[in-house]
């Protein structure tokens, strides 16, 4: 019964493998795909910790705290604001602003020619004063005569007679007459010669004797020394005055800086 089976189950595999590798075929079963791989995730990166924030070094003094900006508005006067009692929509205060810097303005025109001291256009040279005399008919002030020169001119001036000659204003002094201070104001026909020219600006100055003239179209009127004019002449009577370690003259109350022009020793006019 045994050997029956086996014989029987030659032939079957026989025919299997006939059917499995020869003439007739099942297709094959299709090629298995590779699974998908499993997505896992990364390991997270390490990076080293940032280091903490390292303190300022400077000074506390020296940091400013930080402070909003205030909003824009128009100032009173250039000072501090009064939001109760004033409409900064006026532009009344505009204008106001205007006059500030107008006040600058004059501040910095003041200072051209001194700074706090005596400061002139040209820089300070000192030099020995000499005094000077404008001719035999030219006296300094103070200067006493008796009488004066026939062709002598008198004038009225301030409730007062002068008399003029040769550069020189004379008033009445005990039975004579003396040389003083020419009055500002006064007018003279004519300069005697060796008189000067200086420029201050657009102006033209004529100097003779220690006195400043400008000419007015009628004669020449006698005028304060203006800031600024350079001439070359101190008469009799200046004096020596030391301001702020420099040698100044003074001459009717007038001061003068020793200064060089065009390698010459000349005097400024300036103002205390």
């Amino acid at each position: 019964m045994v050997l029956a089976l086996v014989i029987a189950a030659g032939p079957l595999q026989g025919m299997a493998q006939r059917f499995n590798h020869g003439g007739f075929s099942h297709p094959a079963p299709p090629p298995s795909r590779p699974a998908a791989p499993v997505m896992r995730p990364a390991a997270p990166v390490t990076r080293p910790a940032a280091p903490a924030p390292r303190p300022e070094t400077r000074p506390p003094e020296t940091r400013q705290p930080e402070t909003r900006q205030p909003e824009q508005r128009p100032t009173i006067n250039g000072g501090v604001r009064n939001f109760a009692n004033h409409d900064y929509n006026h532009t009344v205060n505009v204008h106001e602003n205007v006059n500030v810097h107008q006040n600058v303005n004059v501040n910095d025109h003041v200072n051209v020619y001194h700074t706090g001291a005596y400061r002139g256009v040209h820089p300070y040279y000192y030099h020995p004063y000499r005094p000077y005399y404008w001719g035999p008919h030219w006296h300094p002030l103070g200067f006493f005569l008796t009488a004066l020169a026939a062709d002598a001119i008198w004038f009225n001036w301030n409730n007062q007679r002068y008399y003029y000659d040769d550069g020189c204003f004379y008033l009445p002094s005990n039975g004579g007459y003396s040389v003083v201070t020419a009055p500002i104001g006064a007018v003279v026909a004519s300069l005697p010669p060796g008189y000067e020219t200086t420029m201050v600006g657009n102006d033209t100055y004529y100097y003779f004797g220690g006195v400043f003239y400008i000419d007015n179209g009628q004669g020449y009127q006698v005028v304060a020394a203006p800031p600024g004019a350079v001439i070359n002449e101190l008469p009799v009577g200046a004096v020596e005055q030391d301001i702020n370690g420099e040698t100044l003259m003074v001459y009717n109350n007038t001061y003068y800086l020793p200064i060089s022009q065009d390698g010459q020793d000349a005097y400024e006019v300036v103002t205390p």
